[in-house]
């Protein structure tokens, strides 16, 4: 077994196809992207075409291919053909640093990549191109070849500073998508968005939920996913229905909603989950104009995929700031256990141990970091979370916290160690904790070091340090800000006090009322970026600036009647020229309250809830 650890029982459970090919003669669209619109026929006919390729490269049950983590049809088309084969497929994102990928590949082991003509091949990895997506002869249907024990490898973040790979099994997923179309919500054909960055496990529960059940898969353009304002009009436009979001990327939506973007008035199911759903005024103010739409809690790490569900209907005003993770799926066994793994009663908290029908095969050709996380306790397989949890009498379970110093941020999984390893790799740095701290642009991650010289000058270290981090670790762990430290703070016990690192308070934004344009977002880029100082011709994106804080700049603007673009903002990354585009512009945007007034309910939604009137900020 690749991942080091046997297959349970269930190996050969119901197909992932099946649901699929249920729909194979069905007219209706399967997926729509900027230019093309593909029924069922059609991409299922495509699948056949990558599954056909993949068998004619020698590619068998059990192997690994890997795929350029792009959004598009044939990506799409790509993923089934693998899934037909009985091959589990890896999403590389190719803009990672080399030595990332080289490290993913080397745990990964795959027969080979399979990509469009144009696509950068890995170092060392056979190639089978994309077949023709019109092929001269129809295309022979796909067919569910051969049930295969992996459907993916997914790459976490690693606390030993190598980053691991977590090998789903299909029966796993299997189960999750059957839950999925047994739902009385989720179940039902829903134009869907696929949001999900590939490499995250949530993109595989779009996918396939939607796909299953007869739905229609919309894929945006990446400009799309990272502008609230275009996310909003492209829902609004293609009348999308189930929108899978993390809590950061919800609250950015509700934020531009608020701020005039107007409401997604399709919209009758949002599933969140990847880090602690937070009920905010924003949400509860989109909800509120969102009659009979129910925003549904998700849970579950990437070892398992989703194994607990809550969902909130009904009045918003009543919904908890901080709600349960709800219930275990049909499939899934939970138990919180003591520091020693005995069981604990109801209500008491400990760690939330996760078995049954969930649990993925391990981390792929890791046999001993397999073994420390999927255990055996009395006669059962589990996977130790981490997670401290509460059980409530009915059931129910609440999340409390990492037991670790594991963090989430924008809906990452981020290991400290792995950053702190890259940084002790420095020959400046003789000590290094990175810990989340909470600024006006959110939670960030911010590295705190001790120089082995101590005559280091500290901005030129930071840079320097930033800059080692993004040649070898993806964008979302290199750290924000660097601090460089005499000495770093130390517990009663002796221990470096990670809480006092980053017990940074959050900021309230201000505004300049009255100064110049250029003054009021060259000090609210200040704020945002957490500096006291920042020339005006400096790159925002060199002094930390990342897509979320770019999100954040532009709804604040908004508020005070300028409309810039996050296309804009990434084309012109300098507050000087960012002001001369605004007033270039001179365009600003009509009073939010009217923009947003579409009728007397949802006037009287955001009156209610609005950011504003709950402090959100």
């Amino acid at each position: 077994m690749t991942a080091g650890v046997p297959l349970q029982a269930e190996r050969r459970a119901a197909s992932l196809l099946a649901p699929l090919l249920a729909h194979a003669r069905h007219a209706t669209p399967a997926l729509r992207a900027t230019g093309v619109e593909l029924a069922y026929p059609e991409l299922l006919a495509r699948a056949a075409l990558h599954a056909d390729a993949l068998r004619d490269a020698g590619v068998v049950a059990g192997d690994v291919v890997a795929l350029a983590a792009t959004r598009s049809a044939g990506t799409i088309a790509a993923i089934l053909g693998c899934i037909a084969r009985g091959a589990a497929y890896l999403p590389l994102d190719l803009d990672f640093p080399a030595a990332r990928l080289a490290a993913m590949l080397d745990d990964a082991r795959p027969r080979c990549f399979h990509g469009a003509a144009d696509a950068r091949v890995p170092a060392g990895v056979a190639r089978v191109g994309w077949p023709a997506d019109a092929p001269a002869a129809p295309a022979a249907p796909l067919r569910d070849e051969v049930a295969g024990d992996l459907a993916y490898v997914l790459f976490t973040s690693g606390s030993t500073g190598r980053p691991k790979g977590v090998a789903m099994r299909s029966a796993a997923v299997a189960a999750l998508i059957d839950w999925h179309r047994a739902h009385p919500r989720l179940g039902m054909p829903a134009r869907t968005l696929q949001f999900a960055p590939l490499g995250f496990d949530v993109s595989f529960q779009e996918i396939f939920s939607t796909l299953a059940t007869g739905g229609c898969l919309v894929l945006p353009s990446e400009a799309e996913r990272r502008d609230p304002y275009a996310l909003l009009a492209l829902l609004e436009r293609e009348r999308i229905e189930r929108l899978f979001l993390p809590y950061v990327g919800l609250q950015a939506l509700a934020e531009a909603v608020a701020a005039g973007g107007g409401v997604p008035h399709a919209l009758r199911d949002i599933v969140t989950a990847g880090e602690q759903l937070r009920v905010t005024p924003a949400i509860r103010a989109l909800f509120a104009a969102l009659p009979g739409a129910v925003l549904h809690n998700h849970y579950g790490p990437t070892e398992t995929h989703v194994v607990t569900a809550h969902e909130l209907a009904g009045d918003p005003a009543a919904w908890p700031e901080l709600p349960p993770i709800g219930t275990p799926l049909p499939h899934v066994r939970v138990r919180i256990v003591d520091a020693a793994l005995a069981p604990l009663p109801d209500g008491a908290e400990g760690e939330l141990l996760l078995g049954g029908g969930c649990l993925a095969a391990g981390y792929i050709h890791r046999r001993e970091l397999t073994a420390e996380r999927f255990i055996e306790l009395d006669g059962e397989r589990w996977y130790r979370s981490g997670d401290r949890a509460r059980r409530a009498a009915d059931g129910v379970l609440d999340c409390l916290g990492r037991l670790d110093d594991q963090l989430k941020i924008d809906g990452f999984r981020i290991e400290p160690a792995e950053i702190e390893a890259v940084l002790c790799r420095h020959p400046a740095v003789a000590e290094a904790v990175v810990v989340a701290a909470d600024g006006a642009g959110g939670r960030r991650l911010v590295a705190h070091v001790v120089a082995r010289d101590a005559r280091a000058d500290a901005a030129t270290l930071a840079d320097d340090l930033r800059a080692h981090c993004a040649a070898s670790l993806a964008d979302y762990l290199v750290p924000h800000a660097v601090s460089v430290h005499a000495m770093l703070p130390l517990t009663a016990s002796g221990k470096i006090d990670r809480r006092a690192l980053a017990a940074a308070p959050a900021v309230q934004l201000r505004w300049l009322d009255g100064a110049p344009l250029q003054n009021q977002l060259l000090d609210l880029w200040k704020q945002l970026l957490g500096v006291d100082d920042l020339d005006v011709e400096a790159n925002l994106f060199d002094h930390g600036a990342r897509s979320l804080l770019v999100v954040r700049a532009l709804t604040e603007l908004r508020r005070h009647g300028h409309v810039l673009g996050v296309a804009q903002a990434y084309e012109h990354p300098t507050v000087a020229a960012q002001a001369r585009a605004l007033a270039a512009a001179a365009a600003p945007v009509a009073d939010a309250a009217g923009e947003r007034a579409r009728g007397a309910a949802q006037r009287a939604a955001f009156t209610r809830f609005g950011p504003r009137a709950g402090g959100t900020r």
